[in-house]
C-alpha cells in the first residue's frame, strides 16, 4: 500500500498523476521491447522458419514473420496488462458515419504530406530514398517491394497504434483537455520517431530518460504539498520543457537539410493527425490507416523513384 502522504498530492493532482504515469508506461514498453528481441531471436533460432521456406524472399518473409510475431504478440500481452490494471478496456469500435470525413482526412493528410516532402527533395538535390535509407535498384520485382512494405506494416502498425493511442493517449485524455492530450502525445511520440518504436537503441538511455521525467512532474507536486505553495507545482512546466526543448533539438540535429526537416515534421503530424482522429471518434481505426498511408506512401514513392517510374 502507497503511503497517504506519497498519495494524496498525485491524487489531487490528476494531470500530474496520469502525466507520469503515461511516461512510466511509455518507458516500460519501450524496455519490454528492449527484452522481447532476445526471445524473438531464440524463437526463430528453434523454428528456423528460413528453412521451411522453398526461395530466398520465402525465407526472408518467414523469418521476419516469426520475429515481428513475437514482438507484436508481446505489445498485445503489454497493451492488455496495462488496460487490466488500470481498468481502462481498450475500444475497438469503427468511427460512425459522421465521423468518415475526418477518417479520409486522416488517411490522406500523410499521403499528401509524403508527396510533399518528396518534391521538396527534388528541388534540394536529394530524394526520398536518401532520406529514408530505403533503396530500389532498376528492374526490382514490385511484388518484392509491396512485400516488404507489408512486413514493415505487421510489426509497426499494431505497436504504434496501440503504445501510441492505447496507452499514452488514452491516459492523458482522462487527466486534461483533449488539446493537451494530443499535444503532449505529439510531443512524446513524435520526437521518437513513430516509425521508430520498436528500434534496438539504447535501453539505459530509455531508462534514465523515463527516470527523469517522472522525477520532474513528481517533486513540484509534493514540494507544493509539502510547502502548502499551490503555485511550486507550477514549477513541473520547467523541467518539462527542458526536456521538449531537449528532445526537438536532438530530434533536429538528425535532420538532413531541408527535406530532412520536412521529413521529420511530416512524421511529427502523423501522430498528430492521428491523435486529433482519436481524440475526435474514440475509434483506433482513423490512426491506423493515418500510419498505414504513411508507410505505404512512403515506400511507394521510393520505389518508384528509385526504379525509374518517376
Amino acid at each position: 500500500m502507497v503511503p497517504t502522504r506519497v498519495r494524496v498530492p498525485f491524487e489531487e493532482g490528476t494531470l500530474a498523476r496520469e502525466g507520469a504515469i503515461a511516461v512510466a508506461a511509455f518507458g516500460a514498453f519501450v524496455l519490454w521491447i528492449h527484452a522481447l528481441w532476445p526471445v524473438a531471436g531464440a524463437v526463430e533460432s528453434a523454428v528456423r522458419p528460413g528453412a521451411l521456406a522453398g526461395t530466398g524472399a520465402g525465407s526472408l518473409v518467414a523469418t521476419a514473420l516469426t520475429t515481428s510475431a513475437v514482438v507484436v504478440a508481446g505489445t498485445v500481452a503489454f497493451t492488455a496488462a496495462y488496460a487490466s490494471v488500470r481498468d481502462r478496456p481498450v475500444s475497438l469500435a469503427l468511427p460512425g458515419r459522421a465521423d468518415l470525413p475526418l477518417v479520409g482526412a486522416a488517411a490522406a493528410a500523410p499521403v499528401a504530406a509524403v508527396g510533399a516532402v518528396e518534391l521538396l527533395a527534388g528541388a534540394t538535390g536529394t530524394s526520398l530514398t536518401a532520406l529514408t535509407g530505403s533503396s530500389y535498384g532498376p528492374g526490382t520485382d514490385p511484388v518484392v517491394a509491396a512485400t516488404l512494405t507489408a512486413l514493415v506494416l505487421f510489426l509497426g502498425l499494431p505497436v504504434y497504434v496501440l503504445v501510441t493511442h492505447a496507452v499514452v493517449q488514452r491516459t492523458l485524455r482522462s487527466a486534461g483537455r483533449p488539446a493537451v492530450a494530443v499535444g503532449l502525445t505529439t510531443l512524446l511520440i513524435g520526437t521518437v520517431g513513430p516509425t521508430e518504436l520498436v528500434s534496438r537503441g539504447l535501453p539505459l538511455r530509455v531508462a534514465v530518460v523515463t527516470l527523469l521525467l517522472i522525477a520532474s512532474i513528481a517533486l513540484p507536486v509534493y514540494a507544493a504539498d509539502t510547502f502548502d505553495r499551490s503555485w511550486l507545482s507550477a514549477l513541473s512546466a520547467l523541467p518539462l520543457a527542458m526536456f521538449a526543448v531537449g528532445a526537438l533539438a536532438q530530434w533536429a540535429t538528425g535532420l538532413d537539410g531541408a527535406a530532412g526537416a520536412a521529413l521529420g515534421l511530416a512524421e511529427v503530424g502523423l501522430v498528430g493527425v492521428s491523435a486529433y482522429a482519436y481524440e475526435r471518434t474514440d475509434s483506433l481505426l482513423p490512426p491506423a490507416l493515418s500510419y498505414a498511408a504513411f508507410v505505404v506512401a512512403r515506400d511507394a514513392v521510393a520505389f518508384l523513384v528509385g526504379t525509374g517510374g518517376v
